[in-house]
């Protein structure tokens, strides 16, 4: 909320002249009822006043014109202030996603995140566009509507205090109602994006299964789902209008009654009744004026009520994605300020006090559950729980202590790590911090070794390790290969090398030097990573590539594609390397994405490069002659390479062989083949001897066929 009022805050100006412009706009509005019984007294008098009635019209057009003008320049600031505030939201979500930890994303997931981004920040900016005039319009038009009115017959406000206390405690009650549902309706909105994305991004597989129908349903179900709760909110909605409408007509009924019956009271002589009546059926009219503007304001006031709830909800989600906390995640800075220890001490005493509130709670789950308590998998197992299941749980009620205490002490902390790490940005030039990372290493010349000790990792949704006691270490000029069955931890283990996920226990040492003592983009700037999914940003080839290394030239960029076995399809394109890649790169084959996405990684000329599982869409032949111009390319690093081919790993320096989260196994293929029972089974699943000095043979025919050209 903070972050709003902020944003808010930067526009002052034009908050104030839309303030300015909305005050005078209310005021001059209410002149013109004011105008109009000026002219009602100057007809109902027998005296020739033809030209003092022009003169009224004439203001009441000028004052007319002034109001249009007035509420141009309030609309025009409120929108630009609202939409400044929904840019600089996306931004600040924008950057905190991309800064986020891999357990924080996988914690909300993609469609949530860009829901998050875009439909609940365009509902806060909507929200603001209305707010911002509304708030200031609707006091100010009843203030001064009520002052007028007392001025004019004070005897007939009675009628209108009644009825904005009745339209007030009326939308309390609306609101009430309809809030929880809002909320609802968010999430909901989360789940059609996550099936409408999961079935757009495997139409594919839909496809080939002729489970068309299948995802119909799946989708139609989410969808009746929103909006049936769409139903239920516009249906308590839809008496507010119908609710305000009716009251307006019994105050107009009640100002005209009551009018009447004080006319009915005069007793004076006939000429002074005369005036009388005539003054007072003029005070009725201008009265029930004043009630109309009074009225439409209040209509105003309640379609922003409506919005309210959805807002409000809107605001906790897109707040709670600007409130994690990423400096956790890259505390190793904080250790270049001075007063580091009295950091840490600050952070322990929070985290014991928030321990202390949250026993209570975790050991009645634990009694009534039987079970360890996991904050994950409560939450998954409350959003799989029926509305009516969670509302009678005593979970609810727990779990909504606990989120209170622990968002009341992540903030806290939060502030403390920001504190610290302005000092150390402000006290500590780059070069600085330069020196002292250096100083971390024996040798300040990298060099790319990485080694493995007793490293094992849980992700945070579960209790059960996905690896154990993982120990191994790399060497310069190596290849360092990773083999084992689907969902042995392969890939979790060399994701923990650019600390996307910190170590359960054990430690990963780069040069010497524990990476949890150093910056995660120190680690990452000296890794090349070819992820599993080949993935390309839409531009063009040498955008792509560029990103690996910026300053790299059109000459390097040839280079590289050409030892990635690229270059051959590249230079068949009508633009070369200035080609237009498609979203997620989809103009081009698997294949051609590897290579593409292999170059992208060796173009930066890394002390470690990490391939998982990056050559499995390509074939034998390409396959070969790539591995040879990587072994020639990346002499002076460390490689590590993720294969479930054994074809692809029969000539690494270390193969290790993984099963169940555990090393087995490691050594050169020959010695595995001879003691590894996994790795023989693996061997046997793809190749028999024959096949195996085939392939060694045929690698050695197309090496020498062309060992270093472009495929």
């Amino acid at each position: 909320m903070n972050k709003l009022l902020k944003f808010l805050w930067s526009k002052w100006y034009l908050l104030f002249i839309a303030a300015l412009a909305i005050i005078t706009q209310c005021y001059m509005q209410l002149l013109l009822p004011e105008k109009m019984g000026n002219i009602q007294k100057l007809i109902s008098d027998s005296s020739n006043n033809t030209n003092k009635i022009l003169i009224e019209g004439g203001w009441m057009i000028l004052i007319s014109f002034s109001v249009v003008i007035l509420a141009f320049i309030q609309f025009y600031c409120a929108s630009y202030v609202s939409s400044y505030v929904g840019k600089k939201l996306r931004e600040e979500m924008y950057s905190k996603v991309n800064s986020i930890s891999l357990a924080d994303y996988n914690k909300y997931g993609t469609a949530t995140l860009i829901t998050r981004t875009t439909n609940d920040v365009e509902q806060i900016k909507n929200f603001m566009l209305m707010g911002i005039r509304i708030l200031i319009m609707s006091p100010t038009m009843m203030i001064i509507a009520l002052v007028k009115t007392i001025n004019v017959q004070s005897s007939l406000l009675l009628i209108l205090l009644i009825s904005l206390i009745t339209i007030i405690l009326g939308m309390i009650l609306l609101l009430y109602l309809a809030s929880p549902l809002f909320k609802k309706i968010q999430e909901k909105i989360d789940n059609l994006t996550i099936v409408f994305r999961e079935g757009l991004t495997g139409i594919r597989v839909v496809r080939a299964y002729n489970q068309e129908d299948f995802e119909y349903k799946k989708f139609d179900i989410t969808n009746k789902d929103l909006t049936n709760t769409y139903i239920k909110v516009n249906r308590i909605l839809s008496f507010a209008n119908p609710f305000v409408q009716i009251l307006f007509n019994f105050c107009f009924i009640g100002i005209y009654g009551l009018g009447f019956y004080l006319i009915n009271n005069i007793s004076c002589n006939v000429n002074f009744i005369t005036e009388k009546v005539t003054n007072t059926i003029t005070n009725i009219s201008v009265v029930a004026q004043y009630c109309m503007q009074i009225m439409q304001s209040f209509v105003m006031f309640a379609m922003l009520f409506i919005m309210l709830p959805q807002a409000s909800a809107s605001i906790k989600r897109a707040v709670e994605i600007i409130n994690i906390d990423t400096n956790k995640d890259n505390e190793e800075i904080l250790a270049f300020s001075p007063d580091y220890s009295n950091y840490q001490n600050e952070l322990d005493s929070l985290y014991d006090e928030e321990n202390k509130k949250l026993q209570p709670l975790i050991k009645k789950f634990e009694s009534e559950y039987h079970k360890k308590f996991n904050y994950d998998l409560i939450k998954y197992q409350i959003s799989i729980m029926t509305e009516k299941d969670y509302e009678h749980s005593s979970l609810k009620k727990d779990f909504n202590e606990y989120n209170k205490i622990h968002n009341k002490y992540h903030l806290k902390r939060k502030e403390v790590r920001a504190k610290y790490r302005h000092n150390v940005t402000q006290n500590l030039s780059s070069s600085q911090k330069e020196n002292i990372i250096n100083d971390k290493f024996k040798n300040h010349n990298l060099k790319g070794i990485i080694e493995y000790k007793n490293v094992s990792f849980s992700y945070p949704d579960t209790d059960v390790p996905c690896i154990k006691n993982i120990s191994f270490k790399t060497n310069i000029g190596e290849t360092t290969a990773i083999i084992g069955s689907t969902g042995s931890g392969k890939s979790t283990v060399v994701n923990l090398i650019p600390k996307f996920y910190k170590v359960t226990s054990g430690e990963i040492l780069l040069d010497g030097v524990n990476i949890n003592e150093l910056p995660a983009d120190i680690v990452r700037d000296k890794i090349g990573f070819v992820p599993q999914t080949a993935l390309l940003f839409k531009g063009s080839i040498k955008s792509n590539l560029l990103f690996g290394n910026k300053e790299a030239s059109d000459d390097e960029i040839i280079n590289i594609l050409k030892i990635a076995q690229a270059y051959n399809f590249v230079s068949k394109l009508p633009d070369g390397i200035n080609s237009f890649v498609s979203q997620s790169g989809k103009n081009f084959s698997g294949g051609q994405k590897q290579r593409l996405c292999i170059a992208r990684s060796l173009i930066k000329k890394a002390e470690i490069y990490i391939f998982d599982d990056s050559f499995s869409a390509l074939d034998f032949k390409t396959d070969a002659k790539l591995r040879a111009a990587l072994k020639n390319y990346t002499k002076d690093s460390s490689v590590i390479v993720v294969a479930q081919r054994v074809s692809s790993i029969l000539d690494a320096d270390n193969i290790i062989v993984l099963n169940e989260g555990e090393i087995v196994d490691q050594g050169r293929h020959e010695d595995l083949l001879k003691r590894c029972k996994v790795y023989q089974d693996i061997v046997a699943s793809q190749l028999d001897k024959d096949e195996i000095e085939k392939t060694l043979k045929l690698k050695e025919r197309v090496l020498n066929e062309g060992g270093n050209k472009d495929a």
